[in-house]
C-alpha cells in the first residue's frame, strides 16, 4: 500500500501511471478546459486532470481533506472518512 506521502514524492508521470492502472475510477467533473477524473487509490482519493485540447494530463493530485470532495458530492454519493 502506498501512503499519500509516498505518492506525493513520485513524479507526476509515475503518479498518473499508477492511478490509471491501479486506481478505481469513480466519477468526473468538468472545469473550464479540463475533465477531472476522481479515483479511489489505496486508501485515499486522487484527481487526474485531463486537458481537453492537448489530450494530456495536466495535474495529478491526492486529496487530503473532505472539502476537496465537495464538487463531486454534488452529483454522487461517496463515503468519506472524517
Amino acid at each position: 500500500m502506498l501512503s499519500i506521502t509516498e505518492f506525493n514524492s513520485l513524479s507526476p508521470r509515475e503518479q498518473a501511471a499508477m492511478v490509471l492502472e491501479q486506481g478505481r475510477y469513480l466519477h468526473h467533473i468538468i472545469r473550464g478546459w479540463c475533465k477531472i477524473d476522481l479515483y479511489w487509490f489505496h486508501s485515499y482519493y486522487v484527481e487526474v486532470w485531463f486537458l481537453y485540447d492537448l489530450k494530456t494530463i495536466g495535474l495529478v493530485r491526492a486529496l487530503t481533506n473532505k472539502a476537496s470532495l465537495d464538487p463531486y458530492l454534488e452529483t454522487i454519493k461517496l463515503r468519506v472518512k472524517t
